[in-house]
């Protein structure tokens, strides 16, 4: 991948690229509720764990899409 895209132009069509097939789409949405559950549970209890177990998951699970769904490479890893 070369260097960061410019304008939403360039960008969206890589990104449908990246997220082409159906499983990676839903492991993204999984882990981003699964994030903003922990982040709710966050605010309730206090508990700064909630927010390590939001990011493993929300990260855990997009990289599993990418990885063994979609075989290609998280962005995360070339852009961070």
């Amino acid at each position: 991948m070369s260097a960061l895209p410019l304008t939403f132009a360039e960008f969206y069509p890589r990104y449908l690229r990246e997220h082409s097939r159906r499983g990676t789409r839903v492991l993204h949405f999984i882990g981003t509720s699964l994030f903003l559950l922990c982040l709710v549970m966050l605010c309730i209890s206090g508990n700064w764990q909630w927010l390590v177990a939001g990011i493993v998951a929300a990260y855990g699970l997009a990289w599993v899409g990418h990885f063994f769904v979609e075989h290609n490479r998280p962005a995360t890893f070339q852009h961070p």
